[in-house]
Parts: C-alpha cells; structure tokens; sequence
C-alpha cells in the first residue's frame, strides 16, 4: 500500500554552465592552435599591403580615383589586421590577475574608456551603483574589458541616440536563485546595463555569445564571445533578456568570494577566497 511520494528537484543550471564552458575550452584549444599557425602567414602579407598602399598614396597625389582606391585597400587591410589580432586575443588562454577588487571602481572605469572611444551622440548614461558594494575576487583589466564590450555593443545597437543605465546591487545568497555554493554565504554583486534600442531578435538571442557570430555588416563576432569568457573565467554568469518597455538587459553575476577558473590551456584552478 502506497502511503505518499517524494519529489525531489535539483536545478541543473550550474551543472550545464561548467559542461558549456568545458565545451568552450575545448574549441578554444583547436582554434588556438590554428590561428597561431595562421596568424605569421597573414599578418605579414597584411602589414605588406599597408605599408606598400601607403607608398604609392604619396607617389600619385593629383589623382583623385587613385587616392580613393588606395584608401580603400588600406582600409581594408586594417579591418581584416584588426579581426586578426581579436581572434588571436580572443583564443589566447586568460592569466587573471586576481585580487580585491571594487566593482564600482571598475563600472566607472569602462564607461570613461567607452565614451573615450566611442562616438557618444546623444546617447544619456545614467548610473546607479552602491559604492558600499563588497569587493570580489577578480582581475580589474579583465572585467573594465567586459564591461567596455557590453557598452560599446549598447552603444552601437542605439545607434547615436538613446539611453544605457547601469545598475549594481549586492544579492545576499539567500536571494539567488543560481548559486555557487559559497561557504561563507556572501552572496553575489549582480550588474544590469540596459539600453533602450531595438533590441536582439530572439531567433538570435542563444547564439550572440558565440565566437564569430554577429549581425553587424563589419563585426568580428568577438566582442560578446569575449565577455562570456571573462565572466566563465570569474565564476560568473552572463544572462540577456528583453525588456518589457523595449531595449535588451544584459546581466552580470559574480560571485563575492569565489573559485577563479583561470584559463591556461584549461589545466589550473586556483582557489580564491
């Protein structure tokens, strides 16, 4: 006679995050080793043409239709060096510098780098970060670059005109539903930059984060594969949904004591607490 059932439920979101970044690693070591075969091959022919359309830029200044077309070749040989160099960045093993770290020190570091580097338009940037955040353990140049990536992507979806808001809390452990297993139970630094542009469609929304994907006519398919691997490598987790009133909500979670994966060639862990 059957006198009750027990269910029992386990969220297996963390277990398919490691296998992906398992999965991710393994790319990465193939990919490595063909682009650093391929990258002497290239970029010395590139550097050539460069170098040699420069030269003859200055030899025929009176012709108008030869300047343009010499321009085009430099420029075209700038674009194809620049995606050379990010996918020998993107596929060279992360040594993390890691220390004590205040994310909103390192929050005020991108959006001075993005605006630096960016054409800012008319594009409003407001902020709202507790600076009484605890500090996590991670590398400063690493997040400030994942952070810098997901502004400039804001920054190009809006396209001159808009507004990007960027928010960080701390999230008690209690409260996540995603957890690390934090011994000390000190939670996570949780950050939303949203924008309100035409957002991502959602056909494409699982493949953004993949290496050379994009939809950009003169994209690389990096700039987001890159911060997916900043945030794998800081025991973090990266999420993008839809906002209700329009635009895309890209959020950070990164644990405030953690176990940094540090990247090389996918052998080491170094326990940080």
């Amino acid at each position: 006679m059957v006198s009750g059932a027990a269910l029992f439920f386990k969220d297996l979101t963390r277990v398919e995050q490691l296998a992906e970044r398992d999965r991710l690693r393994d790319r990465l070591a193939a990919l490595g080793e063909m682009a650093a075969a391929i990258a002497h091959e290239v970029k010395n022919p590139l550097a050539g043409i460069q170098i040699t359309a420069g030269l003859l830029n200055r030899q025929v200044p009176d012709s108008d239709d030869a300047q343009a077309l010499l321009s085009d070749i430099i420029s075209e040989a700038t674009t194809a060096n620049t995606i050379v160099v990010d996918v020998l960045e993107f596929v060279r093993p992360i040594s993390l510098e890691v220390e004590r770290t205040s994310v909103p020190d390192v929050l005020r570091d991108a959006i001075a780098r993005t605006i630096g580097h960016e054409a800012r338009g008319q594009v409003e940037i407001t902020t709202a970060v507790d600076d009484r955040l605890p500090d996590i353990q991670g590398d400063h140049t690493q997040l400030r670059q994942l952070f810098t990536n997901l502004l400039i992507n804001a920054f190009e979806a809006l396209g001159g005109t808009g507004r990007v808001a960027v928010a960080a809390t701390h999230v008690p452990s209690d409260d996540v539903v995603w957890t690390l297993d934090l011994a000390d139970g000190a939670g996570s630094v949780m950050i939303d930059l949203t924008d309100d542009g035409p957002g991502i469609p959602a056909d494409v929304t699982e493949k953004i984060f993949s290496p050379f994907f994009t939809t950009k006519p003169r994209g690389s398919g990096l700039g987001l594969a890159i911060v997916r691997k900043i945030v794998d490598a800081h025991d973090g987790r990266v999420d993008v949904s839809p906002r209700p009133e329009g635009g895309t909500r890209f959020r950070i979670t990164l644990p405030v004591a953690c176990e940094i994966e540090t990247l090389r060639g996918g052998a080491d862990r170094a326990a940080v607490k």
